[in-house]
């Protein structure tokens, strides 16, 4: 086992490759240094407490506002995070994630009782990790969207997957499901995430509730 310590970001980088780093640690690469006052490990803290409650709708102005955290490191984050929202996802192979959803749906294909799953994946389309759940039916669908993207954020998350279903269940569409489509599909578009497919599974198939557009 590699027990090695590489106390300072960019040397783990190096070593490790930039999966490798938390969200924490990629700020204060980013940053750069810190002053007497503030250093760069409570700076990054503070923004990356920042981003889990604001996810990429952050500001310039919100950023100014950190002890520590002046204009021109600031509007250095805030490009990065434009850059990489402008970049195109692509995928060389569309279809190379079939056996990774089919793999994700058997546990919804074989529970008795109505569950929800939802995945996570990098920019590149590798899943990162998933969670399943029963459904309580007397939750909020806010409230259940709040704790998918919250879990999203610590992720660097760049797309997430939501599944709904169980054996024997129906594939028409309950009014909580529509609900929670809704919530998933508009949390996802503010803080500028992909949503992969929001789809109903059971063991009679799959159907997929698409993102309603309005003009």
């Amino acid at each position: 086992m590699d027990t090695t310590i590489y106390e300072r970001p960019r040397e783990k980088l190096y070593k490790k490759g930039v999966s490798a780093l938390t969200n924490a640690e990629l700020l204060q690469v980013i940053i750069g240094s810190g002053n007497a006052g503030m250093p760069v490990t409570k700076i990054a803290r503070k923004v990356n407490k920042l981003l889990i409650t604001k996810g990429l709708s952050i500001t310039i102005t919100d950023l100014v506002a950190i002890q520590g955290l002046g204009l021109v490191k600031s509007s250095q984050i805030v490009a990065g995070f434009e850059l990489a929202n402008r970049l195109p996802y692509q995928q060389e192979d569309p279809y190379k994630d079939v056996d990774i959803l089919a793999d994700l749906y058997i546990d919804i294909r074989r529970s008795k009782k109505r569950t929800l799953l939802y995945a996570f994946f990098d920019g590149n389309g590798r899943l990162i990790d998933d969670h399943s759940q029963l459904i309580n039916p007397n939750v909020s669908t806010t409230r259940v969207a709040r704790k998918v993207f919250g879990e999203a954020l610590v992720r660097s998350t760049a797309s997430i997957l939501v599944a709904v279903g169980g054996e024997g269940q129906s594939l028409e569409p309950t009014m909580f499901e529509l609900s929670l489509a809704r919530d998933i599909y508009s949390t996802a578009a503010m803080l500028s995430m992909t949503v992969k497919s929001f789809v109903l599974v059971s063991d009679a198939g799959e159907y997929v509730i698409k993102e309603e557009r309005h003009e």
